[in-house]
């Protein structure tokens, strides 16, 4: 990224205006005996034999199958809960749910043909709610930071321990011993987008500067300049797209952009793949009158890589991020 100046002039009264482009598990029971004996005469001390722990009875499979069913019920209504309106604390709920029902499937002692079934189910159930943790701290599985406009009922949806048990409640079913789980439908991601040039916000555009961006990046931007700490003006552009905005006011300014897909309007944010930056150089805008002309400034600004290009971008976290 670089910036490198050029002038054009127009005489006769008219504008002339200065540009710059910025390319940038066992428990275990343990038995104890007493004995007393009589000594004497050759005799010996005896004791009886320890007690060992009792075995479990295995269930038969239609006892495994009734006594699985009722997990039904709470981890239903918790999935229910979270597909139709999620929330963190919904998210939460749903986790610990799950949790406890792989905590009864834990103890049952399943059926030969149904232990490795039931095992899976339990990892299924702790897995899935692993997941649901996350998401409820604001994480994916692999401890990234999701969207913060992300609907947590399509997080969750999207998650792939909630497709594997799906695929363990079908082969449950299909073995003759089913759980009884019924998964609710999540909704889907959506592909949700504004035209580019859509103002999110727009503040004040009285003056002469110009700022065109060209959006070269992998999804939609959303550009957002600010001033002495006040948001000015924020622009949606969509990806391969380029727009000018006119009228930018003489000052100096900091420019974020958020990229991401799927633009919610109303939590008025990405839902997926988003990234927060800003770069690290600000813009300067003036404006300087003359006799016979008005110099201007303008700026072309990359949301890409250029090749030779010097301006460079931080990374910025998404609570300290400037919401259009």
């Amino acid at each position: 990224m670089a910036i490198m100046p050029n002038a054009r002039q127009l005489l006769g009264g008219t504008a002339a205006m200065t540009a710059a482009v910025l390319l940038l598990a066992a428990c275990g029971g343990s038995g104890a005996a007493t004995g007393q004996g009589t000594a004497g005469g050759g005799g010996s001390t005896t004791g009886a034999p320890p007690s060992a722990s009792p075995t479990p009875t295995e269930m038969t499979t239609s006892q495994y199958v009734t006594a699985v069913a009722g997990i039904d019920k709470p981890v239903g209504a918790a999935l229910s809960a979270l597909a139709a309106s999620g929330s963190r604390a919904r998210l939460s709920a749903a986790a610990t749910a799950l949790q406890t029902a792989a905590g009864r499937l834990d103890a049952v002692n399943a059926p030969v043909e149904a232990a490795m079934d039931n095992q899976g189910l339990s990892e299924k159930l702790k897995n899935l709610a692993g997941d649901l943790q996350s998401l409820a701290r604001g994480e994916d599985s692999n401890g990234n930071a999701v969207c913060a406009a992300a609907s947590p009922a399509v997080q969750a949806g999207n998650t792939d321990s909630l497709a594997a048990l799906a695929t363990q409640l079908r082969t449950m079913a299909a073995a003759g011993h089913p759980a009884g789980i019924a998964l609710p439908a999540f909704p889907k991601q959506q592909k949700r987008s504004l035209s580019t040039g859509t103002y999110l916000r727009d503040t004040d555009r009285s003056g002469r500067g110009q700022l065109t961006i060209e959006n070269g990046g992998d999804g939609d931007a959303v550009i957002t300049l600010t001033r002495s700490g006040a948001r000015s003006l924020a622009v949606y552009i969509r990806k391969n797209g380029s727009y000018t905005v006119k009228g930018v006011r003489d000052g100096t300014y900091t420019v974020y952009f958020a990229t991401g897909s799927d633009w919610d309007s109303g939590r008025r944010g990405f839902t997926s793949g988003c990234a927060y930056q800003k770069f690290d150089n600000t813009l300067k805008f003036t404006t300087v009158y003359g006799s016979t002309q008005i110099e201007y400034t303008t700026y072309t600004l990359s949301l890409y890589a250029v090749a030779g290009g010097t301006a460079s971008t931080s990374d910025v976290p998404p609570a300290q991020f400037p919401a259009p």
